[in-house]
């Protein structure tokens, strides 16, 4: 069972097609230095420019400032991993350059068969 219907096929694509849904294990496991460093630079890098912009333009009371940023940074942490996610996702469907992934997907095809050899079903498989 398929979850996106509109996913790329390996003719379509302008480079190697690796997977139309990997598990979200491989592709955190696939990140790239670039990714982290999107990751630490979306959910950093947001938070410290509205600090700054608090700082020189308050809108609030600095007292408030510190729950301001207990929010706005697990916030965007999230929004840097979704982010970073998408990267790695792309170079799984093949939308960007993948020449490293590809060559470790095949690597690690022996791993990859052995996680679900105890015959357990995964969760798209079950009888509803």
């Amino acid at each position: 069972m398929k979850v996106f219907s509109g996913l790329p096929d390996s003719d379509h694509v302008p480079y190697k097609f690796i997977a139309a849904e990997p598990h979200v294990k491989d592709v955190v496991r696939y990140f790239r230095t670039s990714d982290y460093a999107v990751w630490g630079a979306i959910g950093l890098g947001f938070p410290a420019t509205e600090l700054i912009w608090e700082r020189m333009k308050p809108s609030i009371h600095p007292r408030l400032l510190g729950r301001l940023m207990w929010v706005s940074v697990p916030f965007y942490m999230s929004c840097g991993f979704i982010f970073a996610a998408q990267r790695t996702y792309f170079r799984f469907w093949g939308w960007s350059e993948n020449s490293r992934e590809a060559e470790r997907w095949e690597k690690d095809a022996p791993i990859r068969e052995t996680r679900n050899a105890g015959g357990r079903k995964g969760w798209m498989d079950l009888d509803w």
